[in-house]
């Protein structure tokens, strides 16, 4: 497909219904500095959603997907050698498939909310921003290696070793800071700030590996000061879903979402793969890249098992899901279960 420019965009949408909540049960508030005015209810939760392209961002939340947080709806934890997904567990990462989906849809569409079926929501755009990265290529293969192959020390506090994909990782710094801000700000907004959240962190791709990155910022930045009282807030859940997610880092960085977001028992990690998808296998392992947990495996379209890649407390990649399909294919890439990775939104 040649080289060409990979486009970093935003929208910001909020629920068209707006909440209701008094006056006097909100937390006057900057972003990360506030002071408590009165006593919350947080009863009503509704999901802040970050959605990613390949390099591109979106953030939005709906009021109208179910963003419960029991301990029924957690799916990573596999008692047998390979278990079947429950179907209630089914139906929310399909709706989180659909939400990744959406952010192929032409500009047009993602901005009045009319992409057909991948629109979930009664949703508004609020605002939207738009940057580039010029000389990536778009050959879906290529991409992997062309930006900067070569693993990059990731800094984390009282972590050595941690290392990552340079340009994945050199992709998501340029625009960090302006999504985390983002995040911040549209929770402290007065009207939402005496709402509960879940922050569902979603990608497709590379938008998959940008979106580990974040969810783990996102715990570190905005959440720990949160549960600390250094800075007020009500606490929430964290819910990461990637769909064919290459390989991000090594086995450290691999275990610091798995310490970070798995072992904390308020947050939720799938990592979506779909048959025999060849882009999951890359960049390649023997160059010291492991995928980090949960993997969630759809190997038909009516049988997605729940991985085992946490053994004696150390990721693996589970040989009995993707890692131990022989052969491997870029058709699965652009699709899961009903739903297409395309332009052509219905």
């Amino acid at each position: 497909m040649g080289t060409g420019k990979i486009a970093e965009e935003g929208i910001f949408l909020i629920p068209q219904e707006a909440p209701t909540t008094s006056e006097e049960s909100l937390i006057e508030t900057q972003i990360g500095v506030g002071e408590k005015s009165a006593p919350c209810d947080h009863q009503n939760r509704i999901p802040l959603f970050v959605i990613f392209l390949l390099s591109s961002h979106y953030y939005f939340r709906s009021p109208n997907v179910d963003s419960s947080s029991s301990t029924e709806n957690r799916i990573f934890t596999s008692k047998g050698e390979r278990d079947l997904v429950p179907t209630e567990q089914l139906e929310m990462l399909r709706t989180h498939v659909q939400y990744a989906a959406a952010i192929y849809c032409p500009k047009s569409e993602l901005v009045n909310w009319t992409c057909g079926s991948r629109c979930v929501g009664n949703v508004i755009v609020e605002d939207f921003f738009h940057d580039e990265i010029k000389g990536a290529s778009r050959d879906f293969i290529n991409w992997v290696y062309n930006l900067r192959f070569a693993l990059l020390d990731y800094k984390f506090p009282e972590v050595e070793g941690a290392l990552v994909h340079g340009g994945f990782y050199e992709t998501y710094d340029r625009v960090k800071n302006s999504i985390l801000w983002t995040i911040q700000w549209m929770m402290a907004r007065k009207e939402n700030s005496c709402r509960g959240y879940d922050v569902i962190i979603t990608g497709h791709s590379l938008g998959g590996a940008l979106a580990s990155f974040l969810a783990i910022d996102v715990k570190r930045y905005i959440l720990d000061p949160i549960i600390d009282k250094k800075t007020t807030g009500t606490p929430f859940t964290i819910r990461l879903t990637t769909i064919g997610e290459p390989r991000v880092g090594n086995d450290v960085y691999a275990k610091i979402i798995q310490n970070q977001l798995i072992l904390k028992s308020d947050h939720f990690v799938s990592r979506l793969t779909h048959r025999n998808d060849v882009i999951v296998h890359l960049p390649p392992s023997d160059r010291g890249f492991v995928h980090h947990p949960h993997e969630v495996w759809v190997k038909k379209h009516n049988e997605t098992y729940i991985c085992r890649d946490i053994v004696e407390g150390e990721p693996i990649e589970d040989p009995s899901c993707l890692a131990g399909v022989p052969f491997v294919d870029f058709g699965p890439h652009v699709f899961i279960w009903n739903t297409s990775f395309t332009p052509a939104c219905v």
